[in-house]
């Protein structure tokens, strides 16, 4: 059984259109059919949100009711999946951080691929450079 961390981005793919997120939906289909565990990080609720907030006011590609219905959609995931708590991972997130200079986010992510042994699914091609030196990540 594979185990498998997916960021925020990936979340956001699940919940609104974006580019690639039929086939983002595709590959996560494949991980449930072949029993892999799911897991994210506590932060990537709130950062989806936060892409859920940018796409409605920034980007103007979702109204407020559009992002509304995808956050219910969001919290239905995020439900289902196991959580890794920040907490658990503080230090070794920091230390990452200031040895890589990357944000405390995107620590986070390689941290708990690392602390559970999982692949990394991730949108963010930056995060996907790095962390493919530091953590496994899931080939697509």
């Amino acid at each position: 059984m594979q185990t498998v961390i997916l960021d925020s981005n990936i979340l956001v793919k699940l919940v609104a259109n974006e580019p690639g997120s039929d086939e983002v939906r595709k590959h996560i289909e494949a991980l449930l059919e072949g029993g892999s565990d799911l897991y994210t990080v506590d932060l990537a609720l709130l950062e989806a949100l936060n892409a859920l907030w940018k796409h409605a006011k920034l980007s103007g590609d979702l109204d407020e009711s559009e992002a509304l219905n995808a956050s219910e959609d969001l919290i239905q995931i995020y439900t289902r999946l196991n959580i890794l708590e920040s907490k658990m991972l503080y230090r070794e997130v920091l230390e990452l951080a200031l040895s890589l200079n990357i944000t405390v986010y995107d620590a986070l992510y390689i941290a708990a691929t690392r602390k559970l042994g999982a692949k990394l699914y991730t949108a963010d091609r930056r995060l996907r450079d790095i962390a493919s030196r530091y953590a496994i990540m899931l080939e697509t």
